[in-house]
């Protein structure tokens, strides 16, 4: 079976980089190459949604009572954002190597238009409520599109034209997939799991306020036990649950890569009171904020 590690090597090479981890923009928009040349132990980090693909070593990712493999035989794919911990494996002679592809709603609604009527009697059913991250091997056509992608990141005409090409035939194929309702409902606005995802898109843009569970539910036009329910088998958490790491991870990337002190950090995020947020921060990372800079995945891999 080809594997995807040589062209993830050709494509490293190129990256004047020689930073022990890091994250690359590819020239193919909403495409970006990631390497990690060491172990890093299970941590919290946030994931936006996306495919994660990895040609080289390997991750384990935990949600809930869920545990994920993925490597070079199985991808990840998240529809929507989540808290979620995980552990990296590579080394210096073996460095882990992925790309991360980007989640686009216009272009998924878009692809998913395009294909009214023609995915399949299981997608088109109603939709029951189910996780917002799947495990999906990667092999067959899924692989070769992949491929292809990695291969025209070479040339600067090939990334323009090829490139935006591959990715919506990675969708497609991700689509057409044993697990394609991970993306396809977002597309289905009356479903529950899309009403979930919109209460996501506000917990993200307003979590340095004062959220309450029956305001969100009423976004969702559903009832508060109907909504916690829904959400928590989209999320693996409760909306508070949620709530508290979204922010704790947001305080984090400030600590990190922006420096603010940690009062200023707690601020920002929603909470009135240092002290607490430092009790919280604790609890979650292990560490307290001030030692934030030495958490994995504190040098711009917070998302990947």
């Amino acid at each position: 079976m080809p594997t995807l590690a040589p062209l993830l090597r050709a494509l490293r090479r190129t990256i004047p980089s020689r930073a022990p981890s890091g994250v690359a923009e590819t020239g193919v928009p909403g495409v970006l190459f990631f390497w990690i040349d060491r172990h890093t132990p299970r941590s919290p980090l946030l994931y936006d949604p996306g495919i994660v693909i990895i040609g080289q070593g390997h991750k384990e990712g935990y949600l809930g009572d869920r545990t994920f493999h993925y490597d070079a035989e199985t991808c990840l794919v998240l529809g929507v954002p989540l808290p979620f911990e995980c552990a990296s494996h590579g080394t210096p002679e073996e460095p882990l190597l992925g790309v991360r592809i980007n989640i686009e709603l216009p272009a998924l609604h878009a692809l998913v238009a395009r294909l009214s009527g023609k995915l399949g009697l299981a997608l088109r059913e109603p939709l029951a409520l189910h996780s917002g991250v799947e495990p999906l091997r990667m092999e067959g056509e899924l692989l070769a599109a992949t491929a292809r992608l990695l291969a025209c990141l070479a040339d600067p005409l090939d990334r323009q034209i090829v490139g935006p090409a591959a990715v919506e035939e990675i969708l497609y194929r991700v689509l057409r997939s044993e697990h394609g309702r991970v993306l396809y409902a977002l597309t289905q606005h009356q479903s529950p799991y899309a009403s979930v995802a919109r209460a996501l898109e506000v917990i993200h843009r307003d979590y340095s306020t004062s959220l309450a569970v029956e305001d969100l539910a009423r976004e969702c036009a559903m009832g508060v036990s109907s909504f916690h329910r829904a959400f928590k088998q989209v999320t693996g958490e409760t909306p508070l649950q949620y709530l508290k790491k979204v922010r704790l991870l947001k305080a984090k990337g400030l600590l990190v890569l922006e420096g603010k002190r940690v009062d200023e950090a707690a601020f920002e995020v929603g909470y009135a009171s240092p002290s607490q947020f430092s009790r919280e921060f604790k609890r979650y990372f292990e560490v307290p904020p001030s030692e934030a800079q030495a958490l994995p995945y504190s040098d711009g891999l917070l998302q990947v």
